[in-house]
Parts: C-alpha cells; structure tokens; sequence
C-alpha cells in the first residue's frame, strides 16, 4: 500500500493499493472534517456503523495495456448485513494526477533498473543485449533494435535485436522511414497506427514489415546522436502509448552514457592491442636489420635506422656473400606506419636470395621491381639503391631506383660531391628494366661514402623548417666537417648528432636511415 508492503492496514482517501498487476485508490466520501486519525475502513470491517460511500478505483497493466481508471463504488447502510455494491465508471477528481503519480513511479523505478544493471558494464554487446532485455520487460514491444552510428563510416548499424516469436539475438528488419525521421528531428517517434500514420506516406518497410505501432527514440550523448532505439509490434491491441514513448526516451538519454563509457573502454582496448601488436612487429622488424657488417680488407661500412613510428617503411640491409664480396641496399617505401613496414619486409624478402643469385645491382633490381609490381598495392612503390663490392676489383658496381643521391666524401680535397641515383622507383611499373643502370664507383683511402634516405633531408626543426629539402648544401656541410673521421661509424654518428641537434625538440615526421662508408 503506498509503495510499502503489508499485511494489515487501515485506509485513507486517496491511498494506493498494488496487488500483483492491479492498482487500485481508496476513495472516501468521508467530511472534509473528520479527523486524520480516525481510520475511514479496516481490512477487517468498518470501524464504526455510520454510513459512508467508499471507492476503489482500478488501474490494471496487463499485456492489452492499461484500462481507464474506474471505480467500484460500495454502500454501507446501518445494518452491516445490508450492503449492495455498484460498478459504474466515475470521473475520478484528481484522476491526472493520480495518473501520472503512477507513471512517473513506474519511470523511476524502471530507470533505476536501467542504471543499476548496465552502468557497470562495459562491454558494449552485453550492454546493449541488457538494455534490450530491461526494454522487452517494461515495454510491449514484440521485436527491437538498438542500431549505432560506426565511427569510421558514419552509418548505423545493428548492434543487437530482439523478437519475441524469434528470441534473443536475431537480426530484425527496421523500418527506414521512421529511423530517417528520427535522425532529421532528433527527436523520438511514436506511432500508434504505423500503417495509416500519414508522417510516413506507407513506406515499403513499413508495409514489408507488416509494422503496426512504431516507436523509434534517439540515443543522445552531448547533443550528439550515437544512434537509435527501434521497437514495434504486430498487434494493434498492444500499440504504444505517449507514457512508452517518454519511458523509452527516459531510458535512451540515461543509457547514453553506459553505451559512451563502453565504446571508449573498447577503443582503449582496441588502441592497447593494437599498440601491442605494432610493438611485436616493430620488434620483429628490429630483427630484421643486419645483424653483421661486411667482412672486408679494404672497406668498412655502418648502418643504422631510426623509424618515426613503431614500425618503419626505411630499409638497409648488408648481405655477405664472402670472400670480400657483399651487397648494400638501401631503400625507402612510400608512406609510413604498418603498410609500409609490410612493404620493406617483402623487399627484404625478395632482395636477399636475388644477390645470392645474381651479382648485378641492375639485374637485381629489374628482378625485384617485377616482383614487387606484382604483390604491393597500386600506388605503392619503394626507392632503392643497390651496390655490390668485390674487394679483387677494388670498386663498387651500383645501380639505383629512384632513390636519394650518393653523397661521395674525397679525402684528397676534403671536399663532398653528389651523385643523382636515377633509375624508376620500383613496383611504379611493370616493366622498367630500361630504367636501370649499372655504374662503377673507385673510392681512394680515407675516401667516404654516404647513402640516406628523405627522413635526412627533410628532417624539421621546431619552426617546421626542413634541413636540406631542396638544397644539399647543409648535407655537404656536414659530410665536409666529419668525412675525415678515421671509422664508418664515427662519421655517421656525427652526422647523426648534428640533424639531432638541428631538429631539437621536434617531433620526427620520418624515417631517418643512413648508411657509411669508409675506404681504409
């Protein structure tokens, strides 16, 4: 009584009795004078003989909705044995109120509900199939969807439906026009009559459906649309009514939080896997890089890559075939991030067992460009440069693809000069053995050489302006001031300290790789 269990109780005007789904109020015709504390009935009689005329109004929430309040009206004459009991419909006085005291109770509680059950959860499927579920039992909904926008494509989609001839977790059609509707206003739909409801002009999924009442709310998180709510029956005697409508829309507004909550747990989760697996990748990418340095009497060489982000699209590789014999390469995808770390791996891939097979850098690259053509994207290709040295002929035979030039260091004239790599960038087309060239290259003791990749050049600093972009100068500068350094080594990490001091505090836009040599 009154929202409190009992056993026993005396009534008042206007009490509230709710036994199972029947609500009834206690209506007394008892003087505005009669004192407060005089009970008006007991559950076990009367308390006096006076005679009085008492009501009980009905409210009953069945599965064919409410009824409209009514009143059993019952007269008590002086002889207790003499009593005759009227069922008639009356006008209750605070009928409005009364009504939606009984709404807003049922609001309230459906809410906490709502808020007890799927507030903790945070992952998004058992969410919404909760939400779904609270949904079917507060509502006369015989099939519902919950659709959210995608966040890369920005179209709704299903996320979780259910039928009650079909159970839980099926795929149920909706209709568009109304969820069109709903997405124009951004305010919540409720149609009683689907199918002669003249806001919808009979769509085709309306009528498909055989949809009788609709009732379609916004799920809203700041003023944003996260996507929407659809339920229906197929039975106009279960049709939905404007205290549905609020209900649902009640539950929408406090459901869109939770949904918010649990998509950014998931992205959070998603972003921390894929951290994961791009850190497993950049290690095995790490592994990748030569491990030794070429065995020579008459050259030494050093390399190394600093890649922008986990995973690089910069390639050097050294490959030792003995006996004074090796291969350099160097080379650069286009793009950065994982695709191309996907790239450069292939390209080491097909680059190594090549130079076991030819000694030709124009040979290998004609071979590598015809595999690559055919296994990387359109519009996806890689600069290289290949040399091979043989410590018998005392020079390097190179041939390049569109890679950065060779910056040669004379240690006679302490003085720097540049070579263009030319050639075609490889994978650009499918066949460009025209394109590449084979040229020979002395080197005389204390002579250097220096191979890099546009992570160097286009190095910035905190102003955003480049290093050596356009002009070589600053690059030759710096090959000047350390090519008499005795090691490969030496000259690359001073070269290497240098761009570190220029880009300061910058943020790494590339990848940055460079490759000595130094003619002993």
């Amino acid at each position: 009584m009154n929202g409190e269990g009992v056993q026993k109780a005396f009534l008042h005007h206007g009490d509230l009795i709710a036994i199972a789904n029947s609500l009834m109020i206690f209506d007394s015709d008892e003087s505005e004078g009669s004192s407060a504390d005089q009970p008006a009935m007991a559950a076990t009689g009367p308390p006096s003989p006076q005679p009085s005329a008492m009501r009980l109004g009905h409210y009953i929430s069945g599965d064919d909705g409410p009824d409209p309040l009514s009143t059993v009206s019952i007269r008590r004459d002086e002889n207790p044995g003499n009593e005759r009991i009227n069922y008639r419909q009356k006008h209750y006085e605070n009928h409005e109120a009364v009504l939606k005291g009984i709404a807003d109770a049922r609001r309230i509680k459906t809410l906490l509900k709502v808020s007890s059950k799927i507030t903790t959860i945070l992952d998004l499927n058992a969410l919404l199939t909760q939400l779904l579920d609270i949904i079917f039992e507060e509502l006369p909904a015989d099939r519902g969807s919950i659709l959210l926008f995608d966040g890369e494509t920005r179209r709704l989609r299903t996320m979780a439906s259910k039928s009650r001839r079909e159970g839980a977790n099926v795929k149920v059609r909706i209709s568009k026009t109304i969820v069109k509707e709903v997405l124009r206003t951004k305010e919540s739909i409720l149609s009683a009559d689907a199918q002669s409801d003249t806001r919808f002009n009979m769509g085709l999924s309306i009528v498909e459906e055989d949809i009788r009442s609709a009732l379609c709310v916004p799920l809203v998180r700041n003023d944003k649309i996260l996507g929407i709510i659809h339920l229906d029956t197929f039975e106009q005697a279960r049709a939905f009514n404007k205290d549905d409508c609020d209900l649902l829309t009640a539950i929408a507004m406090q459901a869109g939080l939770a949904i918010e909550n649990a998509r950014l747990v998931k992205e959070m989760a998603e972003k921390e896997r894929l951290k994961y697996e791009m850190n497993v990748a950049a290690s095995i990418q790490k592994q990748l890089l030569p491990k030794r340095l070429p065995r020579s009497s008459q050259i030494e060489v050093y390399g190394k890559m600093i890649p922008a982000k986990e995973l690089g699209g910069d390639y050097f590789d050294f490959m030792d075939e003995g006996d004074g014999q090796f291969h350099i390469c160097i080379g650069d995808v286009s793009g950065k991030g994982l695709p191309a770390g996907i790239v450069m791996v292939m390209a080491r891939s097909y680059f190594r067992p090549l130079t076991k097979a030819y000694k030709s850098p124009r040979q290998i690259l004609c071979e590598a460009n015809r595999l690559l053509y055919g296994d990387v994207p359109r519009g996806t290709f890689m600069s290289a440069l290949l040399l091979y040295w043989n410590d018998q002929e005392n020079k390097f035979i190179w041939s390049g693809a569109g890679h950065e030039h060779l910056i040669i260091y004379r240690a006679r004239t302490r003085r720097s000069e540049a070579i263009k790599a030319g050639g075609c960038v490889l994978a650009a087309v499918r066949d460009a053995d025209r394109h590449f060239l084979e040229n020979e290259l002395e080197l005389e003791s204390g002579d250097a050489l220096v191979l890099y990749t546009d992570g160097v050049t286009e190095a910035k600093n905190p102003a955003g302006d480049f290093f050596a972009q356009s002009d070589l100068r600053p690059l030759h500068q710096l090959v000047n001031n350390y090519g008499h350094l005795p090691t490969a080594k030496d000259l690359l990490e001073a070269i290497l300290w240098e761009l570190k001091t220029y880009m300061r505090d910058a943020e790494q836009a590339d990848d940055i790789t460079l490759v000595t040599i130094k003619k002993k």
